[in-house]
């Protein structure tokens, strides 16, 4: 695999947001081999055309630059055509609204190459608002991937034990080994306008399966750009609903990591602890609760239906995340 890193930018619809990520991108301080590789996931917005121009009239950039066209919807679907069509080991995810600081990439690249067993690196943001910052948003801020990863740099492998996808590095190497395995994403990511997530999550518990580790480094500071659009409480609850069941699609991966899979039994037990004083305490929450308290009690209730009517589906995922997994599969 030829050294350099490949940053990956897959996008739905995000031309407005682009100029701002690509100019940073342009300042990034490099003696490594880079280029980008842009991946338009079936816009409608002439996303693609946009960035071909841009990069057109940057032809001077020390970045090389590519672009593919990912029809079928889902960020996960775009990311694997973008990491088959890398060139370079390292793998660097950036979002259209992900400024990276200047020193990113490379610094990224020589943390990458000091320690062979780091699957999945990872730094922290903080965000940039197109309007005026919410009064509530350093309460939810984590729900918007905006926080710090660590308590400080290191192995956060048995710790917070993933990382959220954008600015996560990664190696093609190890992408290419999950799929000789037969691994397939559980979790497709965001597809268009839908809020699913999680594939983030499920990619860093698959490298861990594989016994690499995930690391954290707060040299790796970036802004997510924080559009209107998305900040208001009623974009912010879709967003908690999505993760909720991503979350619980995971179960699977958690359970094989400890061995420890869990029986329908296993799951009407822990649905019901502390019933029926909790339940009832959470039908109050919905019914008079603040913000916060109504989420978490809808959260109690989507945990409830999915330990009682969901081990099925669990199983399958557990039968799926067991097909390829092997513990200690290091080449």
């Amino acid at each position: 695999m030829l050294k350099g890193v490949s940053i990956v930018l897959c996008t739905y619809n995000g031309k407005a947001r682009l100029e701002a990520t690509f100019q940073h991108l342009l300042n990034q301080k490099l003696t490594v081999a880079c280029e980008l590789i842009f991946v338009d996931n079936a816009s409608t917005d002439g996303t693609r055309a946009y960035a071909d121009a841009w990069w057109k009239k940057n032809t001077h950039s020390h970045i090389s630059y590519r672009s593919f066209e990912q029809p079928i919807p889902g960020k996960s679907y775009a990311q694997d055509l973008g990491y088959a069509k890398a060139q370079y080991e390292y793998l660097l995810v950036c979002d259209d609204d992900n400024w990276l600081c200047d020193t990113y990439v490379q610094t990224a690249y020589n943390i990458m190459e000091e320690d062979a067993d780091i699957g999945a690196l990872g730094g922290w943001c903080e965000a940039a608002f197109e309007g005026d910052k919410p009064v509530w948003f350093d309460a939810q801020a984590r729900y918007f991937a905006v926080s710090k990863q660590g308590r400080q740099s290191g192995d956060i492998t048995h710790k917070k034990g993933c990382l959220y996808g954008a600015g996560m590095v990664l190696r093609k190497s190890h992408w290419q080994q999950l799929k000789a395995l037969g691994f397939e994403h559980l979790l497709t990511c965001r597809k268009g306008e839908s809020l699913s997530s999680g594939g983030d999550t499920e990619y860093c518990y698959a490298l861990r399966l594989l016994g690499y580790k995930i690391w954290y480094d707060d040299r790796l500071y970036f802004k997510h750009y924080m559009t209107k659009g998305r900040l208001n409480l009623s974009y912010l609850s879709r967003l908690r609903k999505a993760m909720a069941f991503s979350n619980f699609v995971l179960w699977a991966y958690l359970d094989v990591l400890k061995k420890q899979p869990r029986s329908k039994k296993d799951f009407i037990k822990d649905g019901f602890k502390g019933f029926p004083l909790l339940t009832l305490k959470k039908i109050a929450a919905l019914m008079v609760g603040n913000y916060e308290q109504r989420e978490q009690a809808k959260l109690y209730f989507r945990t409830l239906k999915y330990r009682v009517f969901y081990h099925d589906l669990y199983l399958k995922h557990l039968k799926t995340t067991l097909s390829w997994s092997t513990q200690d599969e290091k080449p």
